[in-house]
């Protein structure tokens, strides 16, 4: 337990100074440590959920020694140790802690048009709340995200497990640049932009910056196979191929974000490991449906990105329960008036194709489920996309195209565990025996109904219960 002393000591002093450098901003946090950290920790009379069978057991007993899940066995049949927490469970299930499969530390959730700056350090403690302990951030900016994972590993801060793509490699001009160049400030976009993006325009320069990538500590490699704008740049087949090819020898895999059916058969076909957005420019040909099956590989199709673009100015914007727990009244407002620049010039097409295509995402989803695609549940932070909220709204979507409470929720756990790690009994996104404890306590059945997990009792991460602060909304 010695590394959260440490992450106290940090947190204090980060926000008594109100310092703004390296990324610790004076904020309010949503989540901070118990004042003592007991060593053990027994759940008692609560209903297990069973994330690889889809089950819910009734009525046990789970001890957590240190950050270890050490026993479960029938109700009232374990006797806390000494000095242990007992929480009761009594009308709660226990499953383990959600994963974001897309997630982005570093973006902020507000909108453009308020120019506010974005805060790491809240955005990892919103996860939290909200019951998400691990992270996947397939783009970063390399002098930041490789650090900040470290300094998660170590305990100096606090959030979920980090694991991260650092930049990301484009084409030269391509995907994110468009955005960074619409939405960044000038006097910081020259700073971006080289260290978010690696842009490569031949095999040889895609070989050199996976190089690259990897001696910095890359976990994956994220390829841009999708043009934003339309008329913008992307990476082609022999790019491709050699940016996979070259992680694959170094012991990475290649994740491809995508937008088109050609773009998500382009990248299977060089390698790719998984695609990242599903498709969300158009409906899916049935016989492509099949071919993007027998490839194998995951997608993570993170529709709640893409429908709250789509839904931007088209009425009021209902905030989740979470959104209210987590984030400012004046700031989720801020949505209902949206200004006439609040679309940069040169995407007015790109909306319109994601208010277009609305519908196909749903039965993209759906079909792409039924063919066998395994489907992984991520947010794609950034604004209008909360870090936390926004998960719960992506299982929501999820589930209304086709996906039971039980596939959504394995999704979001087990599945996207065993990807992050390539491991068929990961350490974490299980609750059995000797996994780490990473947990989420909620009230209600949540295979009945997948909003149950936003009735959060409890998080535990790495076996502490941590304490939780809601926003106190005005007015």
């Amino acid at each position: 337990m010695l590394k959260y002393h440490k992450i106290a000591r940090l947190a204090s002093g980060c926000l008594a100074a109100g310092a703004v450098a390296a990324g610790c901003a004076s904020f309010d946090p949503l989540v901070t440590l118990p004042p003592e950290i007991p060593e053990h920790v027994l759940i008692r009379d609560v209903a297990v959920l069973d994330v690889i069978t889809g089950s819910r057991v009734e009525r046990r007993d789970v001890l957590i020694s240190g950050n270890r899940i050490t026993r479960i066995a029938g109700g009232g049949s374990i006797e806390p140790p000494p000095r242990a927490l007992a929480i009761d469970g009594t009308g709660a299930t226990l499953l383990p802690g959600l994963i974001d499969a897309h997630a982005h530390i570093a973006n902020g959730p507000a909108p453009s048009w308020l120019g506010k700056m974005p805060n790491p350090e809240a955005n990892l403690l919103s996860y939290l709340y909200c019951g998400v302990t691990t992270v996947f951030d397939p783009g970063g900016l390399i002098t930041q995200t490789f650090e900040r994972r470290e300094r998660l590993a170590s305990g100096e801060l606090l959030g979920p497990t980090l694991y991260t793509a650092g930049p990301v490699i484009t084409a030269p001009d391509g995907h994110p640049i468009g955005f960074i160049n619409a939405l960044a400030p000038w006097w910081i976009r020259w700073y971006i932009r080289p260290r978010a993006t690696s842009e490569v325009n031949s095999p040889e320069e895609a070989r050199s910056s996976v190089t690259e990538l990897d001696r910095a500590g890359a976990d994956f490699i994220k390829l841009i196979v999708d043009s934003i704008p339309a008329d913008s740049p992307r990476l082609r087949g022999p790019v491709i191929e050699a940016a996979v090819d070259e992680a694959h020898r170094r012991g990475l895999r290649a994740v491809a974000h995508i937008g088109t059916t050609r773009d998500a058969l382009d990248a299977a076909e060089a390698g790719a490991d998984a695609w990242m957005h599903g498709v969300y420019k158009e409906h899916i040909p049935e016989e492509s449906i099949r071919a993007m099956a027998s490839y194998d590989i995951p997608v993570v199709v993170t529709m709640v990105v893409f429908e709250s673009y789509a839904l931007l100015g088209q009425g009021q914007r209902e905030p989740s329960p979470l959104e209210l727990e987590t984030a400012e009244a004046d700031l989720l407002a801020a949505f209902n008036d949206v200004p006439d620049s609040a679309v940069p010039d040169g995407f007015a097409d790109y909306m319109e194709t994601l208010r277009r295509e609305r519908l196909n995402w749903r039965d993209n989803v759906r079909r792409l489920h039924q063919a066998g695609v395994q489907i992984l549940v991520g947010s794609d932070a950034q604004s209008g996309v909360f870090p936390g909220p926004g998960l719960h709204r992506e299982l929501a979507l999820l589930v209304e195209s086709g996906l039971s409470p039980a596939e959504a929720i394995g999704a979001a756990t087990v599945d996207a565990a065993r990807f992050l790690t390539a491991e068929e009994s990961p350490d974490f996104g299980i609750l059995a025996e000797g996994k780490r404890a990473d947990l989420l306590l909620v009230n209600g059945n949540p295979l009945d109904d997948v909003a149950v997990l936003s009735r959060i009792r409890a998080v535990i991460k790495n076996g502490v219960v941590l304490d939780r602060h809601p926003v106190k909304q005005q007015g």
